[in-house]
């Protein structure tokens, strides 16, 4: 699987989109289409059936496009990921960094997050550090963790998360957190309105920056073309934290804004809302 994989990857950017146009037809049709047409409908009830349509049809363009995307990032160079990811105002996070303060940044399903992570490391003054969550199949976990720590960053396995932060906290300058997971009953849970909907979040994404006492800022990541991203950094919070100003309500806030401007590039084939408040 590991050698495929690789083969694959080594595969011109402009071959692998070839590819995701013909995966598109067939995944389209079947991957998760009710999940998806529900989602959507739920998040813009007042849109017509065509413009919910056009939603639907633009998701899966980027999704097939997000896949080989991620394939490419076994074996991406560095010039290529600056050709492909641009930042507006990384210099903010750096100047954190420069100064001695931790920063948490919450990204989201927005675009291509694999790129994200991997960009930023390259751009950053110091390691980024990045919760995930281990996949089952454990040959594709080790591809997807050299993957995504093939430039420096540091991967924190997200149940261990809280515990390794409290005993190395002076290592961690940086960290990531794709912060619009979906939590299930067993986890601790806060609960921010979003896209029209009571929506969970685990409740570590407002305790972590206060135990760690950082700097919050939201990853902003647009898609200019096919390929072609750039990312802003918008400050959501700064310690010390407190309930006036709500971490999660914030982040969803601006979640839903960037969403609404452009639809198509969440990722709607997950089933965010399976928890009813």
């Amino acid at each position: 699987m590991k050698y495929i994989y690789y083969i694959v990857s080594r595969l011109p950017m402009s071959f692998l989109y070839f590819l995701s146009d013909i995966f598109y037809i067939f995944i389209s049709r079947f991957y998760r289409k009710k999940v998806v047409e529900m989602n959507i409908k739920n998040s813009f009830p007042k849109l017509s059936e065509k413009e919910l349509i056009k939603i639907k049809k633009r998701f899966y363009n980027n999704f097939c496009d997000i896949f080989f995307e991620t394939i490419k990032s076994y074996t991406i160079s560095k010039n290529q990921l600056f050709n492909s990811v641009r930042f507006k105002n990384i210099d903010i996070i750096n100047n954190h960094v420069l100064n001695n303060e931790r920063v948490v940044v919450l990204t989201s399903h927005q675009c291509n997050w694999e790129w994200l992570a991997i960009s930023a490391e390259i751009n950053l003054k110091s390691t980024l550090h990045f919760i995930y969550k281990k996949l089952r199949n454990r040959s594709f976990d080790e591809i997807m963790f050299k993957s995504r720590s093939k430039f420096g960053s540091v991967l924190i396995e997200s149940k261990d998360a809280i515990s390794k932060l409290k005993n190395n906290l002076d290592t961690v300058k940086v960290l990531g957190i794709v912060a619009d997971q979906s939590p299930n009953k067993k986890n601790r849970i806060e609960w921010a309105k979003m896209l029209n909907q009571d929506t969970a979040f685990f409740d570590s994404i407002s305790y972590i920056p206060v135990i760690t006492n950082s700097q919050v800022y939201y990853a902003s990541m647009v898609r200019e073309s096919r390929g072609k991203y750039i990312v802003e950094f918008i400050k959501i919070s700064s310690p010390p934290h407190t309930n006036k100003k709500p971490i999660i309500k914030e982040y969803a806030a601006r979640l839903e804004d960037q969403i609404i401007q452009n639809p198509g590039d969440w990722l709607w084939s997950h089933k965010r809302w399976k928890l009813t408040k």
